[in-house]
């Protein structure tokens, strides 16, 4: 029986998107399969695949907007603004909540946002990271993004907080990290990412790959 529709997956740290989209091609059966907004290989959460004829729907679903859970932690960065990275800058700044509340409402409205360098950002057809990788020099342009909120969920320890964050389709957490930070004078990485909403499709909805694989799903 031919495979289509979409399938929500809770995917887990440690794998990329591509990696577990061609794993939940081949234990369904599908033609063909694709995803609506990658997720870093440390990030886990919400990632709807589409398969056979709902691939189709790539460029209606794309663009929504997307909900994030998030842990900051102040006063050190890399130069991936992830812990995959080197460590590049320290300071000894200590970030209280009363400062990210204060910083927080310049954040939110569309602006201007730089990405990340080690990204999956296209440059004249290669990714901006296998370009870093190859030693090629090259500039990256802002991008108009919207952030609608940003909710300081709770401290976790000094210097680290959690956060939730509304914003538009291709913004980059790590940025909002790294921007925020600066707003502070000092430095930021963004330790996890889970994605908990895309479009209408909520985490809550969502199948992990064990699960899959038990038979124990829904395609929408």
């Amino acid at each position: 029986m031919k495979i289509n529709g979409i399938i929500l997956l809770n995917k887990e740290r440690g794998i990329s998107s591509n990696s577990v989209v061609n794993k939940v091609k081949y234990l369904l059966g599908a033609d063909k399969a694709g995803h609506l907004g990658t997720l870093d290989v440390l990030g886990e959460g919400l990632l709807p695949i589409t398969l056979g004829k709902g691939t189709k729907l790539f460029d209606y679903y794309l663009n929504k907007d997307k909900v994030y859970r998030t842990i900051f932690k102040f006063g050190e960065t890399t130069d991936t603004l992830d812990l995959e990275g080197e460590i590049t800058d320290k300071n000894d700044v200590v970030v209280t909540s009363e400062m990210l509340e204060k910083i927080i409402p310049s954040l939110i409205g569309k602006q201007l946002q730089m990405p990340p360098k080690y990204s999956a950002k296209k440059i004249k057809g290669r990714t901006a990271y296998s370009l870093i990788r190859q030693g090629i020099e090259f500039e990256l342009k802002p991008k108009e993004i919207e952030i609608y909120s940003i909710k300081l969920v709770k401290q976790i320890e000094q210097n680290v907080f959690e956060f939730e964050i509304h914003c538009s389709s291709g913004t980059y957490i790590r940025s909002i990290c790294r921007d925020m930070a600066d707003k502070m004078s000092t430095y930021g990485v963004m330790s996890s990412i889970q994605r908990t909403r895309c479009g209408d499709f909520d985490i809550n909805n969502s199948f992990t790959l064990q699960e899959i694989r038990d038979g124990k799903y829904s395609i929408i």
